[in-house]
């Protein structure tokens, strides 16, 4: 029994010394959670005045998000991210139909185990939809894109990210046309299988017309996709375009210098896409991109000692 409340009182000092009581944030990233300490973390009293959690990379799996759902202490959360943990589909869906979640503005779930029946139970919630920053992950593919795309519960997002969930063509034609995600002004498409036809479709959408970042990064855009953008009236409000790694070269990068379309463009990301010294200098003296401030070509060489 005293080792039961040595540990219960450890808990309690973990929380303690992690709680930040000024704005209710309780920062427990990196502090090697597993299911069975999450399950004690929910019993705390101090849970109560908790309105932003933070687990990233910790060992958190379907049990300790259980706990979390089923707790009677906890129903202020606005914020909770679990990035890099091994929430299953299941224990999403116990998530997403808690009455503990009904205040979330803020859920971050990539680099988990979920998968289509992961966001079909999301987009399906009808506890979720004070949600306006989704991140999920990673095995959605286009069937799990089209379910958030089609949702009746995510119409306020400002903030959706995506990346590598093995999202293609149809996938972003999917978002291109959904009318719930007309509020996005943030998107991160990183790390899928998008090419420039489904760039297209992104940059000729009737919705997505307030995006102000957004980033594709390990997609293979190729010049197509570029031009697609720089000829965009629907991305007039990007401020950040990141295209890490997207195979447009000279003549996609070239298509940025000459737009009329991306005058808001502040930062500019062109790394490892083979662009010259030529097409790099009609960039950043562009008269049409008056505003770039930030543009990236190479990665910044690591500080020497």
């Amino acid at each position: 029994m005293a080792e039961v409340q040595d540990q219960e009182k450890d808990f309690e000092k973990l929380i303690e010394e992690n709680f930040n009581v000024e704005n209710g944030e309780l920062d427990l990233r990196q502090k090697e959670l597993v299911d069975a300490d999450l399950v004690e973390i929910a019993k705390s009293d101090k849970m109560k005045n908790v309105t932003a959690l933070f687990l990233e990379f910790n060992e958190v799996g379907d049990k300790g998000i259980i706990a979390l759902a089923e707790s009677n202490l906890i129903k202020n959360l606005t914020v909770l991210n679990l990035f890099k943990n091994e929430v299953t589909d299941e224990g999403l869906k116990v998530l997403a139909d808690s009455k503990n979640f009904l205040n979330l503005s803020e859920l971050v779930m990539s680099d988990n185990d979920i998968t289509v029946e992961g966001a079909k139970a999301v987009a399906q919630s009808k506890k979720l939809g004070n949600l306006v920053s989704l991140w999920l992950g990673d095995k959605l593919e286009d069937e799990g894109v089209q379910a958030i795309a089609e949702s009746e519960t995510l119409k306020h997002l400002n903030l959706l990210s995506l990346y590598r969930n093995g999202v293609t063509n149809e996938g972003a034609r999917m978002i291109a046309k959904s009318k719930n995600l007309a509020s996005l002004t943030e998107l991160n498409l990183n790390w899928n299988y998008i090419e420039g036809e489904g760039v297209e479709a992104l940059a000729t959408s009737e919705t997505l017309t307030n995006l102000n970042q957004l980033t594709l990064t390990f997609n293979p855009v190729g010049v197509r996709g570029a031009q697609a953008i720089a000829n965009s009236k629907n991305f007039k409000n990007l401020t950040l375009l990141d295209l890490y790694e997207t195979d447009i070269g000279d003549a996609g990068a070239r298509a940025f210098a000459d737009s009329k379309n991306l005058s808001k463009l502040e930062t500019l990301v062109l790394i490892h896409n083979d662009v010259g010294e030529e097409t790099q200098n009609l960039i950043k003296n562009s008269p049409n991109l008056k505003k770039l401030s930030n543009v990236i070509f190479q990665v910044a060489p690591a500080p020497t000692n």
